[in-house]
């Protein structure tokens, strides 16, 4: 049960389940992490791919806020 909980978080951190194979092994006492070869480069690479991912919602959220404030003049 507590493996399971463990890759259900780490799918919700946006960890694919390749990434999860290489980093469960690794887990002790459920977050904390031994080194193991490449692990805390892949979760730092993992990061990064989601903080461009961040800042591309993040983006896409300011255009259609200014779209929406643009059509809510247009029609006020």
């Amino acid at each position: 049960m507590e493996t399971v909980r463990r890759i259900r978080a780490r799918l919700a951190a946006g960890l694919p389940t390749r990434m999860i194979r290489q980093v469960l092994p690794c887990a002790f006492d459920g977050a904390t992490l031994r080194p193991c070869p490449g692990v805390l480069t892949s979760l730092r690479d993992q990061l990064n791919v989601l903080d461009q991912r961040a800042a591309e919602l993040e983006t896409a959220r300011s255009v259609l806020r200014q779209t929406i404030a643009a059509t809510e003049n247009a029609a006020g």
